[in-house]
C-alpha cells in the first residue's frame, strides 16, 4: 500500500503545482504515520479521486503497450525470417556448371536450369518482377493483379446487377426495338428456340456438380423427369411458343415481361441444380405471351454468372451478340463486361469496348447511319461527337454510365492491365462520372504497389487537366466516406505525385512546360485535403471521446473506452502511414534498380565490342560482320538468337597479351561452353566452326530432357545413362562433321541441341560423303582420259571426227562432245544386287543432274 501511494504521489507531483505537492506529501506521510483528525478538504478529495483514475488507466495502458511489444517484436521476426531466405535463395542461381569452371571472369549458362532470378543483360528474365516480389513479401504488401473474388463477393455483386436490371426496366425512358411484321417476330422467335436448343445442349454435355448433393438428388429425380418432360412437350408442340406483336399491345407486353423476369430471379434464387434452373427457365421462356427483351437477356447473364455458370451465360451472351439486333443498355454492357471479368478473358473485354467505342462490327447495335445520307451541319456535328467514323457509315458510340465506367477500370484492373485501368478511369473524369471508392484504393494501390511509374504520370496528368472534376470527386469522397477511406485516398494521390517524377524529374519537363500551373494547383489542392481529412479525424474523434466519457456506466469502463478509441485511431493513422511509407520506399527502389540493370547491360555490350573489335585485329577475322552489337535487340526471333549468342559468347572471350589466333580463340569457345561435357565432346573435333560454336552461347536453350522416373533396377538404369551418352556422343560427332554452312542451318532450326534429330545429321553427312565420293570420280575418270589423248593423239581425232560425222544431223551439223561419265552408272551399280566389275559409259539420255543427291534409304543396306 504504501509503494502504491509513493508512485501516486510522485505521479501528481510531477506538474509542480501547490495544489499536487501538498496532497502528494501528504498521503505519503500519512501513510507511514498514524492518521491525524485533520479535517478532509476538497482537494484530498479530489487528487484521492484523481489518482485512481490514472493508477486504473495505468494498469490498462501498461497491458495493452505488453500485448502491442508482442506484436511489434513478431513481425521483426518475420521480417528477419525473409530477409534470411532471401540471403540462402540468392547464390543459389550459381551453383550450375561449377564442377569444370573455366578461368576467371567467365559467364556458365547452367544446363538443367531453365530460368535464373537475377540475370541481366540480352534476353534475361524478367528482374524486375522477381525484386518486386521480394520487396512485396518483405513489406507485406499485397501482389497485383489482384486474385479473383471470392463466393460471397461475387454473389453479392450479381445479386446488385440484377437489382439494377430490374430497376432499369421500369425506366420508361428505354425505348426497346420490338419486331413490326411477321417476318421479324418469326426470326426473333427462331432466336428464342435456338437458344433454349443451345442452353438445352450445353446443360446436357457438360453437367455441373456444384450445388449437387447425392441424397437429394436422389430424391428429386422424379421431380427433375417431370419437369423435363413438360419442357419436351413444349418444344415438340406446335403451339409454344407463340408469341404476339409486342408494339400492339405495349402495356400487356411489359407486364408479361415483367412477370417474366421477375420468375427467372426466383427460379435462380430457389438455389436448385443448374439442370432443373435451366428446364424451368427454358419452359417459361417458350410460353411466356411476348418474346424475350434485352431486360430478359441481362437477367439471364447475370443469373448464371451468380449460380457459377459461366458457360450458361456465354451461350446467352453469344445469342444475343450473333442472332439479336437489340440496342444494348447499361445493365448489358456491365453484365457483359463483369462476366469476362470472372472468367479472366482479356479479350472479352477489349472485344466489348471495342464495340463500344463503336470501332468493331456493328458496335452494340445503335444507330448506324450512311455517310452519304447526311446532309445538314446539326447531323454532321451529332455524328461526329457520337459516333465512330466507318469507311462508309458512322456508327454510334454507347453511352456509358458510373456503372459502366466501375466496370471498365475493375475488368481492366482484375486483368492487370493497370495503364487502361488509369486511362479509363481519367476517362470517367473527363465525363464527369464517378466510380465506386473501393475500385479507386483499388487502382491508386495497384499503381503503387507495381512501382509503375508510366501509369502514375497518366494518372496525375489526367487529374491536371481536369482538376474540377477530380475535386468534385476528392470532396465527395471526404464528407460521404469514413475518415480512414479518405485518407487513403488523398494519401494515395499524394504518392502517385511522388512516383510520377521517377526515375528523373526531367522525364515530366514537357508536361510540366505545358501545365504547371495546373499540377501546382492540383498539389495545392492534395495538400489542402491532407489537412481537411485531418481535421475531419480530430473532429470525430473528439466526440467520439466525449460520448464516451459522458456515458453512464463505470469510471473504469469510461476509462477504458476512451483508451481503446485513442489507440484505435493511432494504430489506423500508423498503418496506413507505414502502408504508404513502403510503398514509396518500393517505388523509389525499383527504377534505381532498372537504371542499374540498364547501366550494367550497356557496359556489357562495351564489352563484347570492345573483345569484337581486339579480336578482329589481331587475328583478321570479323566476328560481328553484321554490326548487331552496335544496334538495338532486334525484334525477330532469329536476329535476337544470332544477337545473344554473339553478345555471350564475346562476354567470354579473355582477351590475352601478345598474338592470338583463331585456333585460341576457338579453343577457349570450346572450353568455356555453357554444357561442359558437350565442350569436351567438341574437343576432337577438327571441322566444327566458330560460328557454330558461339550459337551455343544462346542462354536457355541448352535443356536436356531428363528420363522418366521409373521403377527399374539398378543395371537397367546404369544401362540407360549409357545409351544416353552414346546418343550425345553420336550426335556431336556427326554434327562435326556437317559443313559449316549447314552447322549454322541446323543451329537456327533446332536452338535447343538436344532436340536435334539423329535421323537429320545422318541424312546430311551421308549427302555430304556422297558428294565428295562422286566428285573424286569424276576427277578421275577426267584425268585418265586425259592422259590417255595426250598419250595416243591420233586416235583421238579419228573418234573425233568419226563422232562429227555421225552425229551430225542437228540444224548447223555440229555435236557436242560427249560428257563425261555422271552419277547414273553409280547409281545403278550401288542398286544392284551383284558385284560391280566395270561402269559402262551412259548415254546423254540417262544422266542424271550433276546437283542431284542419291536416296540415303536406298543406299542403306550398302554404307557397311
Amino acid at each position: 500500500m504504501h509503494s502504491l501511494w509513493s508512485r501516486a504521489a510522485q505521479a501528481q507531483s510531477s506538474c509542480r503545482c501547490r495544489i499536487c505537492l501538498h496532497s502528494g506529501r501528504s498521503i505519503a506521510r500519512r501513510s507511514t504515520t498514524a492518521a491525524s483528525r485533520r479535517k478532509v478538504t476538497a482537494a484530498d478529495l479530489f487528487t484521492a479521486c484523481y489518482t485512481t483514475i490514472l493508477g486504473t488507466a495505468t494498469v490498462i495502458d501498461a497491458h495493452r503497450k505488453e500485448s502491442r511489444t508482442k506484436e511489434l517484436d513478431e513481425k521483426l521476426e518475420k521480417a528477419r525470417a525473409a530477409l534470411n531466405n532471401l540471403s540462402v535463395q540468392e547464390p543459389t542461381g550459381q551453383q550450375g556448371g561449377q564442377s569444370n569452371q573455366p578461368e576467371a571472369g567467365t559467364t556458365n549458362f547452367s544446363r538443367n536450369c531453365s530460368h535464373e532470378p537475377r540475370k541481366t543483360g540480352p534476353g534475361s528474365s524478367n528482374a524486375p518482377g522477381a525484386l518486386l516480389q521480394e520487396l512485396s513479401a518483405l513489406y507485406g504488401i499485397t501482389p497485383r493483379p489482384l486474385p479473383r473474388q471470392s463466393w460471397s463477393q461475387n454473389q453479392l455483386e450479381w445479386a446488385q446487377v440484377e437489382s439494377a436490371i430490374a430497376t432499369e426496366q421500369q425506366d420508361p425512358s428505354y425505348t426497346l426495338r420490338e419486331p413490326r411484321s411477321d417476318q421479324q417476330l418469326q426470326r426473333t422467335t427462331n432466336t428464342v428456340i435456338e437458344l433454349v436448343n443451345r442452353l438445352i445442349w450445353q446443360i446436357h454435355s457438360c453437367e455441373s456438380t456444384q450445388r449437387q448433393d447425392s441424397t437429394g438428388k436422389n430424391a428429386d429425380a422424379t421431380g427433375t423427369d417431370d419437369i423435363w418432360k413438360e419442357l419436351r412437350d413444349v418444344l415438340q408442340s406446335s403451339h409454344y411458343p407463340s408469341y404476339r406483336h409486342p408494339s400492339i399491345e405495349a402495356d400487356e407486353a411489359a407486364r408479361t415481361r415483367s412477370i417474366l423476369g421477375e420468375s427467372i430471379r426466383r427460379i435462380f434464387n430457389q438455389g436448385a441444380n443448374p439442370k432443373d434452373t435451366v428446364a424451368k427457365i427454358c419452359y417459361n421462356v417458350l410460353t411466356s405471351s411476348a418474346p424475350p427483351s434485352i431486360f430478359t437477356y441481362n437477367t439471364l447473364i447475370a443469373g448464371f454468372n451468380r449460380i457459377q455458370r459461366p458457360d450458361l451465360a456465354q451461350t446467352v451472351i453469344d445469342s444475343y451478340i450473333n442472332d439479336t439486333a437489340w440496342p444494348a443498355t447499361q445493365q448489358t454492357i456491365v453484365c457483359l463486361l463483369n462476366h469476362y471479368r470472372g472468367t479472366n478473358q482479356l479479350d472479352g473485354i477489349r472485344h466489348t469496348i471495342q464495340r463500344m467505342r463503336g470501332v468493331k462490327d456493328t458496335g452494340l447495335f445503335f444507330r448506324i447511319v450512311d455517310k452519304n445520307v447526311i446532309y445538314s451541319q446539326d447531323w454532321l456535328e451529332w455524328a461526329d461527337k457520337n459516333c465512330a467514323s466507318r469507311k462508309y457509315a458512322y456508327v454510334q458510340r454507347a453511352p456509358r454510365s458510373d456503372d459502366v465506367f466501375n466496370s471498365i477500370v475493375k475488368g481492366w484492373l482484375y486483368c492487370g492491365e493497370v495503364g487502361n485501368a488509369c486511362t479509363a478511369l481519367i476517362a470517367c473524369l473527363r465525363n464527369g462520372g464517378f466510380v465506386a471508392v473501393q475500385t479507386l484504393q483499388e487502382l491508386f494501390t495497384a499503381c503503387l504497389s507495381t512501382a509503375d511509374s508510366a501509369a502514375a504520370r497518366r494518372l496525375v496528368k489526367g487529374f491536371a487537366k481536369n482538376i474540377r472534376n477530380f475535386a468534385i470527386m476528392v470532396n465527395k469522397i471526404i464528407h460521404e466516406e469514413s475518415t480512414t477511406t479518405s485518407r487513403h485516398v488523398v494519401m494515395s494521390v499524394s504518392h502517385l505525385l511522388d512516383v510520377s517524377f521517377l526515375p528523373s524529374k526531367d522525364i515530366f519537363a514537357s508536361f510540366i512546360r505545358t501545365h504547371g500551373q495546373r499540377l501546382q494547383q492540383l498539389k495545392s489542392y492534395i495538400d489542402k485535403s491532407c489537412i481537411e481529412v485531418e481535421i475531419r479525424d480530430t473532429a470525430n474523434l473528439c466526440t467520439a471521446m466525449l460520448k464516451g466519457i459522458s456515458s453512464g456506466d463505470s469510471l473504469n469502463t469510461r476509462v477504458e473506452g476512451a483508451i481503446s478509441i485513442l489507440d484505435s485511431a493511432q494504430q489506423s493513422r500508423q498503418n496506413t502511414t507505414t502502408t504508404f511509407n513502403n510503398l514509396g520506399a518500393l517505388a523509389r527502389l525499383v527504377p534505381i534498380h532498372g537504371r542499374y540493370q540498364d547501366l550494367e547491360a550497356r557496359i556489357k555490350i562495351t564489352t563484347a565490342l570492345v573483345n569484337a573489335s581486339i579480336l578482329k585485329i589481331k587475328t583478321g577475322w570479323d566476328f560481328d560482320p553484321l554490326s548487331l552489337l552496335g544496334s538495338e535487340r532486334p525484334r525477330g526471333l532469329h536476329k535476337q538468337q544470332q544477337y545473344d549468342s554473339l553478345y555471350h559468347a564475346l562476354q567470354n572471350v579473355q582477351i590475352r597479351p601478345g598474338p592470338m589466333t583463331l585456333g585460341d580463340v576457338k579453343l577457349q569457345f570450346l572450353r568455356r561452353l555453357p554444357d561442359p561435357m558437350l565442350g569436351k565432346r567438341f574437343e576432337d573435333a577438327k571441322y566444327i566452326t566458330i560460328r557454330s560454336l558461339m550459337s551455343f552461347y544462346i542462354p536457355n536453350t541448352l535443356t536436356c530432357c531428363k528420363p522418366e522416373n521409373r521403377v527399374h533396377t539398378e543395371s537397367i538404369l546404369q544401362l540407360e545413362r549409357q545409351l544416353a551418352d552414346i546418343e550425345e556422343m553420336t550426335r556431336a560427332m556427326l554434327f562435326a562433321s556437317l559443313s559449316g554452312d549447314r552447322q549454322r542451318w541446323l543451329r537456327v532450326s533446332y536452338p535447343n541441341w538436344y532436340e536435334t534429330p539423329l535421323e537429320k545429321l545422318f541424312e546430311y553427312l551421308m549427302r555430304r560423303t556422297l558428294h565428295k565420293a562422286s566428285a573424286a570420280t569424276d576427277t578421275q575418270q577426267t584425268d585418265a582420259t586425259e592422259s590417255c589423248d595426250q598419250e595416243n593423239p591420233a586416235a583421238r581425232s579419228i573418234e573425233e571426227a568419226t563422232l562429227m560425222v555421225r552425229g551430225a544431223d542437228g540444224p548447223n551439223g555440229i555435236v557436242p562432245r560427249r560428257p563425261a561419265t555422271s552419277h547414273a552408272d553409280i547409281e545403278k551399280g550401288l542398286h544392284s544386287e551383284w558385284s560391280i566389275t566395270n561402269l559402262r559409259s551412259p548415254s546423254p539420255s540417262v544422266l542424271r543432274d550433276g546437283d542431284a543427291h542419291l536416296s540415303v534409304a536406298a543406299l542403306g543396306s550398302y554404307l557397311t
